[in-house]
């Protein structure tokens, strides 16, 4: 069945259902199709300085820390990230700010018309969106956010300036096997010969640093040639010269001091004074992001073990403040659930279980044998329905916390922007 192309007059929702129809597939690895089209379109000419940004958590806020870090430098930068929460445009920022739907139509008709026979995702064409929309507005610098993995993944087919790995966790198991020298061995698949590899993870497998030496890769490593320390309201960067101590932020301080060494290393870090400045503005939606103070509500896309760790470490500052925690979880089926759940549950104090409807949805009632506790459970057919029965009913003392996958958020946030905000 062929499907019609829409027209450049079309809305951005029927170029997207557009898209998947012609490749339903969400996921097709490798690197042959996209690189032959993006030839054809010209997108792999160097029109911009490329930072790819890989990492199983912390790729986001990475990604908004330089871009914030470089915007105030006065560089022009264009941002890649995915996926989105409300809408699809989102993923693609041009000087920390979202574009005209027809940006993307325009661009998304200019791949269309170009590739003839070859069948590219959905990804893929956003990729490749992205970038011809980042040479259309000639920024200079761009911010890949490596979609899965980094070897096969569409944002490989770019020679970058320099290459992130933010940290190294088990997720996607069916691509990336279920160690962490199986996945580092795919996320190191981003480095290029005698270009700047920064890592940021605490405890480096040895498939990464073994392929970086193969390669000749300039690796700058943490806790080797750059230092992160978490204290109670602070943390502080060590790389060469710099000994900074910085208020804690919003985001994740172990990716800030990523981002700054990635700057440091490619001689673009700003001064302490800018980067203070910088880091009490940032905030990631959908990053431990504070709806409202009362009833106290917070959203998190918290879905694999080593996110969960880290919500961990917010709620447990929220009980020593004195705070009841009132769990609101919905996830998919193909995500470590019993991990993220045993993780957070010595911090909760009482369970609502939501369905994620769709083919990756996961059911409450399959979540909630996963959870070891005795405190109430109260089981929901959707986020909505949960929101519903539990919005109106908190206290003073207590906090929500709505995680377990970017669908999730997105619907927390939907629900918000309708109902409350």
């Amino acid at each position: 069945m062929t499907v019609k192309q829409p027209s450049q007059s079309s809305c951005l929702d029927d170029w997207l259902c557009y898209l998947e129809a012609i490749h339903p597939a969400t996921i097709d690895m490798g690197l042959e199709r996209i690189t032959q089209v993006a030839e054809q379109v010209g997108l792999l000419e160097s029109f911009s300085k490329i930072i790819l940004i890989g990492g199983t958590n912390g790729k986001g806020t990475t990604a908004r820390c330089l871009e914030a870090l470089l915007l105030n430098q006065g560089f022009s930068v264009g941002t890649y990230s995915s996926p989105h929460l409300i809408r699809y445009t989102e993923c693609v920022r041009v000087n920390g700010v979202e574009l005209d739907e027809q940006y993307h139509i325009d661009a998304f008709k200019q791949i269309d018309d170009t590739r003839g026979d070859t069948s590219l995702t959905q990804f893929e064409f956003g990729t490749l969106g992205a970038l011809s929309i980042f040479k259309r507005c000639n920024v200079d610098y761009i911010l890949l956010e490596v979609g899965l993995g980094g070897r096969n993944d569409a944002t490989n087919i770019v020679m970058p300036v320099a290459s992130v790995i933010t940290t190294i966790d088990l997720d996607h198991k069916a691509f990336l096997g279920d160690t962490r020298e199986s996945v580092g061995y795919h996320k190191a698949g981003i480095f290029r010969a005698n270009t700047p590899a920064i890592v940021g993870d605490f405890n480096i497998p040895d498939s990464v640093t073994d392929y970086g030496t193969e390669i000749a890769a300039k690796m700058v490593l943490a806790n080797k040639d750059f230092h992160f320390t978490q204290l109670e309201s602070q943390f502080r960067w060590q790389y060469f010269d710099n000994d900074w101590y910085f208020d804690n932020p919003n985001i994740p301080a172990q990716n800030v001091a990523t981002a700054l060494t990635v700057l440091a290393t490619l001689d673009l870090l700003p001064s302490f004074e800018s980067v203070q400045c910088c880091l009490s503005e940032i905030q990631v939606e959908g990053r431990f992001q504070q709806l409202s103070t009362f009833p106290l509500v917070y959203v998190d896309v918290a879905h694999n073990p080593e996110s969960a760790r880290y919500l961990a470490t917010k709620l447990q500052h929220l009980r020593q403040k004195g705070f009841k925690i009132h769990a609101l979880a919905a996830m998919l089926a193909d995500k470590d659930k019993a991990s993220v759940l045993k993780t957070l549950t010595p911090y909760v104090d009482r369970w609502s279980l939501a369905s994620l409807h769709g083919p990756r949805g996961e059911r409450a009632e399959n979540l909630k044998p996963l959870l070891d506790t005795d405190k109430q459970i109260t089981i929901y057919d959707d986020v909505e329905g949960a929101l519903n029965a539990q919005i109106h009913g908190l206290k003073q003392d207590q906090a929500l916390v709505i995680f377990g996958s970017f669908l999730t958020v997105a619907q927390a946030m939907t629900y918000w922007q309708n109902n409350l905000k």
